[in-house]
């Protein structure tokens, strides 16, 4: 009888032990498949009666992808600016980055709604299908880099925002980017005028470094309608000459 109990003991063990190793298999497996990102870059216009089906989209798939590493930054080009409505959420520093894309995709011009993902994929901003398949090939991939990034002090013009970066960070670009998350705007003038458009994610501040150092401060500039609540930091580090994306990390406010 006691040898009968012995073996069954030794066979419960041996179960528990396999279950455990298939557990534990699973949990390595999905934090592995989880590693993966994407960083979803729309260059976009107000004057761009082809840019709110786009911007449209930005938002959706930020609700759709939002228990996954999917971010997305909404810059707003100046280009469209002299036909009629001046965006101002526009900055030319957004239209020279937007141009920069195009010479590394061997585009003969820039074009608005344009989606970038991981600085590696490009397409039409609309085309969900494309961007989604897109997202989906890029959250299966691991992140090159990994770094943390922590709010100092904030007062009502200003706040400084630290980082610690590992060693395979150094010689690359630290794009810092402050997002306001969901702002409309009542269009007067130009393509969409009489329309009432909604962003998701805008950019209202921008900073490119090169990153030097295991630690980098970054000093950035809140805009005059700044309310804590309706933003936060997303920041990403990039091969020089916008390349592809490596890592990146989102800083709540």
């Amino acid at each position: 009888m006691k040898r009968i109990l012995v073996i069954g003991n030794l066979l419960m063990v041996v179960l528990l032990g396999c279950l455990s190793f298939s557990s534990d298999q699973s949990i390595r497996s999905n934090l592995t498949e989880n590693k993966g990102f994407a960083v979803i870059e729309l260059y976009t216009s107000e004057g761009c009666s082809s840019c709110p089906s786009a911007d449209n989209l930005l938002k959706e798939i930020r609700e759709e992808y939002k228990n996954q590493e999917v971010y997305v930054l909404a810059y707003h080009v100046d280009y469209w600016n002299r036909l009629g409505w001046k965006d101002k959420f526009s900055d030319h520093q957004f239209t020279e980055r937007q141009s920069a894309y195009a010479n590394n995709f061997r585009n003969s011009s820039v074009y608005t709604p344009q989606a970038i993902v991981n600085g590696k994929d490009e397409m039409i901003g609309s085309a969900a299908g494309e961007l989604k398949n897109s997202i989906s090939k890029f959250l299966k991939s691991s992140k090159e880099i990994q770094f943390s990034s922590k709010v100092e002090e904030v007062n009502s013009q200003s706040l400084k925002l630290s980082f610690d970066l590992p060693a395979n960070a150094q010689n690359k670009d630290l794009v810092v980017n402050l997002i306001e998350k969901d702002i409309s705007t009542n269009v007067k003038a130009g393509e969409n005028g009489g329309r009432v458009l909604a962003h998701a994610n805008v950019v209202r501040y921008f900073q490119r470094v090169n990153i030097e150092s295991a630690k980098k401060e970054i000093k950035i500039e809140l805009p005059v309608d700044f309310k804590k609540e309706n933003f936060e930091i997303i920041t990403f580090i990039q091969e020089k000459n916008q390349g592809a994306v490596l890592g990146v990390s989102r800083t709540k406010l």
